[in-house]
C-alpha cells in the first residue's frame, strides 16, 4: 500500500468519525428539544426536576404525588410500592394489576415468614427478659451522648481481626481480564479461604444466598474444576448450586456454570436450582428434597443486613443443623450494610450479648446502626479528617470511623456468640477474619462456620 493510498483511508476515517460525532450531537439536540421537563423545583438541589413529563401534565410521575389536578381527583402513592404513585380514582383497578402486586408462590418450598423467628428450642431463649427501657424520650443527640461514651470503653475490649487474605488459581483469567480488579479480588480470597478450610471440593452443593446473577458460585465451580484430578471420585448426584435471591435478575450465571463443567477437561455433570423467594420465606428442606445432596455448603458474598441473620434462622430451623447436621458442611459469608440489620431479627443471644455490653433496647440498637454507617459510608469530598463539620455526635472524621468500626464488630460479635453457643454442641465452630484489606472494599469482614475436624 502506498502513502497516499494510507493518507486516503485515514482521511476517510476522519471524515466517518466526525459524521458519527455529528449523528451524537444532531440527536442529543434534538432530544433536547423534545424533552419535556419536570416543572416541579426542588428546595435542596436548587434546581427543577430533569425526569420528563407528559404533555398535558406539568409533573412527572414522581412528582404528580404532590399535587392534584380537579378533572383527575389527587396523585396518591402506590401502597403496594411507594416509589410510584397513582390517581386516586384509579387506585383500585391499579392495585390488581401492579407490578409490586406480591405474587402467589405456588414453589412447595414457600411459607411466609418461616424465617422471622426461631423453631427450635433454644431453652426459653425466644424473648430477652429485662429488656432496657431507660431510652425513654430521649432524642437522637441524647442517645448519641449516652451511648458513645459506651462505645469507647468497648473499644478495647476486642482483639483486632486475623487478616486471612487468600487467593484461588481459579481466578486468574478473571484477574488478568478485568481492569477493575476489586470484585475478582474478593471473590479469590473467599474461595481460597474455603478451600483452606476444607469446604472446596467436587462432592458438595453449595447454596448461594443473595446469589444475584450466581457470580460467585460461577467461580466457585472454576476452582472446583481446577482442583478437580483424574483420580477423585465424583459422585454425579453429589455436585451442585442452589440460587437464593428474592430479586429479579438479569445475565444470570446458571447455563455459564453447567457449559464450564461439561466442557471441561474432565468433564463433569452437576445440578442446579434456583429460586426467586425471600429468605425469610424459605422452607430449605423442602427446596432441597428432590436434590438429596449429601453435603451443603452455605456461601455468600455480601449479605445485606439482616438476610445474614435470616439465614442463621433458616438453617436452624431446618433439618441440617438438626437431625441431618451430617449434611451441613459449613458456612462462609462476606458480610455488609449492619446499618440495616433489625433488632427483631437478631439471634436471642445475639440481643442477650449486646445487652451485656449495655444495648438493651431496640432504641440503643437504632443508634448503634447509625454509627456502624460511619465506618462504611466513605468519607466525602471535602471533608477534612480532623474537623467535626459540626457534626450531631461532636466527634471529627476520624474519630466516627474509628467507633463505627468499633459498633460493626459489636454486632459481629454477638452473631458468632449465638452460633457457636448453638453450634458447638453440634460439632461446628463459629470465626470471623478480615478477608481482604480495606482499600478494596470497607466491608472486609468474613463469617465462618465449619466443622471441628476442619478447625
Amino acid at each position: 500500500m502506498t502513502k497516499i493510498d494510507e493518507k486516503v483511508i485515514l482521511s476517510q476515517s476522519d471524515e466517518g468519525i466526525k459524521d458519527q460525532k455529528r449523528r451524537k450531537l444532531n440527536k442529543s439536540e434534538n432530544k433536547e428539544r423534545t424533552h419535556l421537563q419536570c416543572e416541579y423545583f426542588m428546595p435542596k438541589k436548587n434546581r427543577r426536576c430533569c425526569m420528563q413529563r407528559k404533555a398535558d401534565q406539568k409533573y412527572c410521575s414522581e412528582h404528580l404525588v404532590n399535587n392534584t389536578e380537579p378533572e383527575k381527583g389527587e396523585r396518591v402513592p402506590c401502597p403496594l410500592d411507594n416509589n410510584h404513585s397513582v390517581w386516586s380514582k384509579n387506585l383500585a383497578n391499579h392495585l390488581k394489576k401492579c407490578n409490586a402486586k406480591p405474587k402467589e408462590n405456588e414453589e412447595t418450598w414457600y411459607e411466609k415468614d418461616l424465617n422471622t423467628r426461631l423453631r427450635v428450642d433454644t431453652k426459653g431463649d425466644s424473648e430477652i427478659r429485662n429488656e432496657d427501657n431507660s431510652d425513654g424520650d430521649l432524642n437522637e443527640k441524647e442517645l448519641y451522648e449516652k451511648y458513645i461514651p459506651i462505645l469507647k470503653n468497648i473499644k478495647d475490649q476486642f482483639k483486632p481481626l486475623d487478616f486471612s487474605i487468600s487467593k484461588h488459581n481459579g481466578l486468574k483469567n478473571r484477574l488478568s481480564e478485568v481492569s477493575n480488579q476489586k470484585h475478582a479480588i474478593q471473590q479469590s480470597s473467599l474461595i481460597g479461604n474455603m478451600k483452606k478450610r476444607g469446604l472446596l471440593d467436587i462432592n458438595k452443593f453449595y447454596l448461594e444466598f443473595g446469589c444475584g446473577k450466581g457470580e460467585l458460585s460461577r467461580f466457585v465451580n472454576l476452582s472446583v474444576l481446577e482442583d478437580l484430578q483424574v483420580n477423585d471420585l465424583v459422585d454425579k448426584e453429589k455436585y451442585g448450586y442452589g440460587f437464593i435471591d428474592r430479586g429479579v435478575n438479569r445475565m444470570k450465571m446458571d447455563s455459564k456454570i453447567i457449559k464450564e463443567a461439561k466442557e471441561n477437561e474432565i468433564e463433569v455433570n452437576l445440578t442446579t436450582k434456583r429460586s426467586k423467594i425471600d429468605i425469610k420465606d424459605l422452607n430449605v428442606d423442602k427446596f432441597l428434597e428432590d436434590i438429596n445432596p449429601e453435603r451443603i455448603v452455605v456461601i455468600s458474598k455480601h449479605l445485606c443486613g439482616a438476610a445474614t441473620d435470616l439465614t442463621f434462622k433458616l438453617l436452624l430451623n431446618s433439618s441440617l443443623l438438626q437431625e441431618n447436621n451430617h449434611k451441613f458442611g459449613g458456612l462462609l459469608i462476606a458480610m455488609c450494610c449492619r446499618h440495616v440489620c433489625a433488632y427483631d431479627q437478631l439471634l436471642p443471644k445475639s440481643r442477650e450479648f449486646l445487652q451485656g455490653k449495655g444495648f438493651g433496647s431496640l432504641k440503643s440498637f437504632n443508634i448503634l446502626k447509625k454509627i456502624v454507617s460511619w465506618a462504611v459510608c466513605g468519607k466525602r469530598d471535602g471533608v477534612n479528617e480532623e474537623t467535626s463539620k459540626e457534626h450531631i455526635s461532636g466527634l471529627t472524621y476520624n474519630e466516627r470511623e474509628e467507633l463505627g468500626l468499633v459498633a460493626r464488630r459489636l454486632i459481629d460479635e454477638s452473631r458468632v456468640f449465638a452460633m457457636n453457643n448453638l453450634v458447638n454442641p453440634l460439632g461446628f465452630h463459629s470465626e470471623m477474619f478480615w478477608y481482604v484489606e480495606k482499600d478494596i472494599t470497607l466491608e472486609n469482614v468474613c463469617f465462618c462456620i465449619v466443622p471441628n475436624s476442619n478447625c
